[in-house]
């Protein structure tokens, strides 16, 4: 591939310069940037620090867990949990006709349309898990706008960010599961009477659902303490009235106790699928098998069996008897703490360890659906019950061998490692204090795989609303004031299920990350373009963060940064102009322009100021050559190669866009036929004319 000439005596200088304060500006946090600047809405405005095969690794289990993680199937044994949503977005038409196709309506859903309706606002007081999403979904579709006026904020607004938001006409907003910020309650009150007569003034809706017990009294007028719908008329409008199983009054009388529409909803599907009785679903669902084999009172052995498979699911059998011996190993050692070593003499019987799981045991059994045996719960929910019951019926002489033992499975095999950190995440509902303290803390400033375990947790956790919001705190109390390995811990964990459940935060924060020290920032950089790479392969998302991305480049050096920073902020645009797709070695921005043609404006800007810049111009051209010889017999080609163009020369200045113009036919023109296959000269010239016709205008 020839490299471009170095440019002419006379180009621009390589960096902009900027003064002191200036550097320190461009230094401020994303928070920081959005207080100063509150009319712009955040989601539209050394090696051995980075394992990139570990990581890469680590990206297409994420990727996986949140695109195939079933109820029936449980692939990783975590049943119910869905897909990650996320908190920055548009509402997809297709994602409410879902949410509401069985709606049924909870009691107050009237009172709370009328609450909408006069005060603009309203806001879903109640537990977590008993249909606030959907119910909010539901109020939403009351206004009757097209689902493209509905727009989901970032539940980390606070009352001065809603105050200071720019709300739009006839535009619908929603912040589900939102992160109460707890402000004296007389302020509280007057800041939602101030909220409500800008919304009104915009013409605008809000709806706001709230994880909390209670309903506090001053802002009642606004506030609604809700309740899950009627179980029996949920469950009679997935599966009809006639369905045989509600016709036992057993079955029936325990449906109608359950508050959490998530069971119910799974308790339809799996009787859609015919293979087991309601009695035994409902058993699973409610956790009663997993609770009548605690109260058992299991030997010491089965209990540690049960607690290995609930942090070291679904692996080999091989694998998983050598981790339980190891369990066990750590559990003796800690039993016998303060007292003399005893030796125990080899004997002539063996243990049939095989036989627990081999011999119809009413939790553990084998799958061989992989190939080799795997050990697994014989439920889907059995996963998370048994881990419930553990911190329910053990303490000490259970946990202390657990929590040493899974800080070991971190340099276990990457397999394990995601299934730790599946494990840990479902400890996170209930004891979101021992996952921090015990292995996210230690592990964030630890090894390359301990920081990828802890960063694989965080996504983990993003899947469940209720612990998504405690991973994106963990991760934010990682970026400053706490050390190099926690704030690259943090870049990865941004890479991750983050970058799904909080896609415009993840930008932020990266690009903020990718402008620290070097070590930092080459974690950051890289972990800036695979959040691009996974994004593509979902819908328009990568779209959205593109958008932003530009926005953060044009604002940084158009309003000045050193030359250090300049250079690490163009360099992690390059990453990511450069990347090529998940396990593809085609271009990502190629296929992007092909695919989403609006993609053009957003990677045009970003290509623009590389190109501009004198330092990374040769390598910005060779990547542009390498994006344009992909586009060549694909439909669109001359049009997307174009619609780059047009906006690569309106962002440059006239002077420069001479000598990027030149450089770009120089580089590509050399390489016409030299290139396999080659790149086609029509295609150069539809990205140089775009820029011919502009300067003759």
């Amino acid at each position: 591939m020839t490299t471009a000439e170095p440019p002419p005596a006379n180009d621009p200088p390589a960096e902009p310069l900027a003064e002191p304060e200036q550097e320190e500006r461009q230094r401020a946090t994303p928070d920081e940037r959005q207080r100063a600047n509150p009319d712009e809405p955040p989601a539209e405005r050394a090696d051995e620090d980075f394992d990139e095969g570990a990581l890469g690794q680590t990206a297409t289990v994420i990727n996986n867990f949140f695109a195939e993680v079933q109820a029936q199937k449980a692939t990783f044994g975590m049943a119910g949990t869905g897909t990650a949503r996320s908190t920055s977005r548009r509402l997809d038409e297709k994602e409410i006709h879902h949410a509401l196709r069985h709606f049924v309506r909870p009691p107050g859903f009237d009172r709370a349309v009328t609450i909408l309706r006069e005060r603009r606002l309203v806001v879903l007081v109640g537990g977590e898990g008993i249909g606030k999403w959907t119910s909010g979904t539901a109020l939403l579709a009351q206004v009757k706008l097209p689902a493209d006026k509905v727009v989901v904020l970032s539940p980390r607004r606070d009352l001065e960010d809603l105050l200071a938001t720019p709300f739009r006409k006839d535009r619908v907003y929603f912040i589900p599961d939102w992160i109460d910020d707890r402000v004296e309650k007389g302020l509280r009150r007057f800041t939602f009477d101030t909220l409500s007569a800008r919304l009104a003034q915009a013409e605008a809706h809000l709806v706001i659902t709230l994880n909390r017990a209670e309903v506090r009294f001053e802002p009642e007028a606004f506030e609604i303490g809700w309740e899950p719908p009627d179980s029996l008329k949920l469950l009679d409008a997935h599966v009809g009235t006639d369905h045989p199983a509600l016709s036992e009054a057993e079955v029936r009388e325990h449906v109608a106790a359950l508050r959490s529409p998530q069971r119910v909803v799974e308790l339809a599907e799996q009787l859609a699928g015919g293979t087991r009785h309601a009695r035994d679903i409902l058993a699973d669902l409610d956790g009663s098998t997993v609770i009548q084999w605690f109260d058992g009172e299991p030997k010491r052995s089965e209990v540690l069996a049960v607690a290995a498979l609930a942090f070291a699911y679904g692996i080999p059998e091989r694998v998983f008897e050598r981790l339980l011996v190891r369990l066990t190993s750590i559990a003796d050692e800690i039993e016998r703490q303060g007292a003399e070593r005893e030796t125990r003499p080899i004997g002539e019987d063996l243990p049939q360890s095989r036989k627990l799981w081999n011999s119809r045991h009413s939790l553990i059994g084998t799958s061989t659906e992989a190939g080799e045996p795997r050990v697994v719960f014989c439920g889907p929910r059995h996963r998370e019950h048994v881990i419930t019951q553990l911190c329910l019926y053990y303490g000490y002489e259970v946990w202390e061998p657990l929590r040493e033992w899974v800080r070991e499975l971190a340099g276990e095999l990457p397999e394990v490692q995601v299934q730790v950190a599946a494990g840990l995440a479902l400890l996170a509902r209930t004891r979101p204090e021992e996952v921090g303290e015990s292995f996210l803390r230690p592990w964030a400033g630890g090894l390359v795989q301990e920081r990828l375990t802890a960063a694989n947790t965080l996504s983990m956790m993003c899947v469940d609303d209720a612990t998504a919001a405690i991973a994106l705190g963990t991760a934010l109390s990682w970026v400053e004031n706490a050390g190099q390995p926690q704030a690259m811990t943090a870049a990865l964990a941004f890479a991750g299920g983050l970058s799904i459940r909080y896609p415009g935060e993840a930008v932020d924060w990266l690009w903020y990350l990718s402008l620290r020290g070097i070590r930092v920032s080459n974690v950051a950089q890289r972990a800036l373009t695979l959040l691009f790479q996974t994004a593509a392969e979902r819908d328009d998302e990568a779209l959205t963060g593109l958008r932003l991305l530009a926005k953060h480049l044009e604002r940084d050096l158009g309003e000045g940064m050193s030359p250090q920073l300049a250079r690490r902020a163009l360099e992690a645009v390059l990453g990511v102009l450069r990347s090529d797709r998940l396990e593809s070695e085609r271009p990502l921005m190629a296929w992007l322009l092909l695919s989403q043609p609006p993609s053009a404006e957003p990677i045009g800007v970003l290509w623009a100021w590389t190109l501009h810049n004198a330092h990374h111009r040769a390598e910005a051209v060779r990547a542009l050559c390498r994006t344009l010889q992909a586009l060549e017999e694909q439909d669109g080609a001359l049009a997307a190669a174009e619609a780059l163009g047009r906006v690569i020369w309106t962002t440059l200045p006239g002077g420069v866009a001479v000598l990027v113009r030149r450089a770009i036919d120089r580089a590509c023109g050399e390489t016409y036929a030299r290139w396999d296959p080659p790149l086609a000269k029509e295609i150069v010239l539809a990205l140089l004319n775009a820029g011919a016709r502009r300067s003759q205008q």
